[in-house]
Order: C-alpha cells, then structure tokens, then sequence
C-alpha cells in the first residue's frame, strides 16, 4: 500500500488549498521515520502494510492539522505517550481521537 497527499487529507476534511501536496508528503515522511523508531521497524510509506498506512497517515494528519490551524504541541515523545496538545477543545479532540488511532496501529 502507498500513502499519498489525499488519504492524510481526507483523515481531517482539508483540501490541497488548505495543505500542499509538498507539506503533506514531507508530514507523511516524518511520520514514517517517527513510527519507525517506535516499532524498532523501518516503514516506507511507499510499501507498506494497511495497518502501517494507518499510522502513518494518521501521525501525518495531526502534522497536517496542527499546521493548518496553529494548534501547538507539547511534550512530543517518541512513544508516542506523551503527546499532549494546547487548543480549542473541539479542535484538540480530534487530535485525540488521531493519536488514539496511531498508538493502536503501531503497537499492534
């Protein structure tokens, strides 16, 4: 399975006026690399598997998401365990809701 701009999108509702294809990708990269050490596993995003794909493009969407909208993280973990966010509520619940997500995908 490859990840391209437009699944990271969708997980959030953005459009490539919102975030650029570039952004998307270079957040797609990242999160690989990240979950890649929490899995003590190299993911390429470009071949991987669906549970893989849906880590990565969730991590890459809260990337995605807290550009577009400003929202700061803090305490960012390579775990994953201690990723908190500062923000509009309604807005830090779908991060939540992201991370949630990601931990599941890539500890499973």
């Amino acid at each position: 399975m490859t990840i391209d701009s437009s699944r990271v999108r969708l997980r959030l509702g953005l459009t490539a006026n919102e975030i650029s294809d570039t952004d998307v990708e270079v957040f797609i990269s990242e999160a690989a690399a990240s979950l890649s050490i929490e899995v003590n596993a190299t993911l390429d995003p470009a071949d991987c598997s669906e549970a893989e794909a849906n880590a990565i493009a969730n991590l890459a969407a809260i990337y995605c998401y807290l550009k577009v909208t400003g929202i700061s993280s803090t305490g960012w973990n390579v775990n994953l365990g201690q990723l908190s966010f500062s923000g509009p509520s309604e807005k830090v619940a779908q991060l939540a809701f992201l991370k949630k997500q990601v931990r599941a995908h890539a500890c499973s």
